[in-house]
């Protein structure tokens, strides 16, 4: 069902936008702002993150993206950063834009905010789930899990060896 969503939605852009080129500018923004930096963290920390952190990271930024407009799409920001451009007011060059737009370098912000919200929220489930062990039966999404395979394929690689340290 999830996946029909999606499908919808790429449908409706793929309506609203009227050239390959905002095409590739929604796209390239998600890429940057969501996934970016989840691959950036599974690639480079693996044990720093969850899918707890994941999720919380990746709504997260999903939102400010929404709330701060696209002029591509059509429609105007709910959420204003510092410098933003309002419609009908006549930017420097005199020309007056239909749609308003973002100046400050809000792209950045959502992108280093997914990053650290997926750190953050990683490391508060993995300290509730190892500091409260009753709660580790709400581990739905199978985080303990993830961690006891992450260390015991480390263990494998290091010859099957387990130290004092991973304990």
């Amino acid at each position: 069902s999830s996946g029909i969503n999606a499908e919808y939605g790429a449908m409706l852009i793929a309506i609203f936008v009227k050239s390959v080129y905002g095409l590739y500018l929604i796209c390239s923004d998600l890429v940057f702002i969501l996934l970016f930096p989840h691959l950036t963290l599974v690639v480079w920390f693996p044990k720093l993150t969850n899918k707890y952190g994941m999720i919380a990271g990746f709504g997260t930024a999903f939102f400010l993206r929404v709330l701060a407009g696209e002029p591509v799409l059509k429609y105007n920001a709910v959420l204003k950063y510092p410098y933003y451009q309002e419609p009908g007011v006549p930017d420097a060059y005199g020309d007056i834009p239909e749609y308003g737009f973002q100046r400050f370098p809000f792209r950045i912000l959502c992108m280093v905010l997914n990053m650290l919200i997926t750190l953050a929220v990683s490391f508060a489930f993995r300290m509730l789930f190892t500091k409260v062990p009753s709660l580790q039966k709400h581990d739905y999404l199978g985080a303990i899990k993830d961690y006891e395979e992450a260390e015991f394929k480390e263990d494998f690689q290091k010859g099957g060896k387990k130290n004092e340290s991973n304990l």
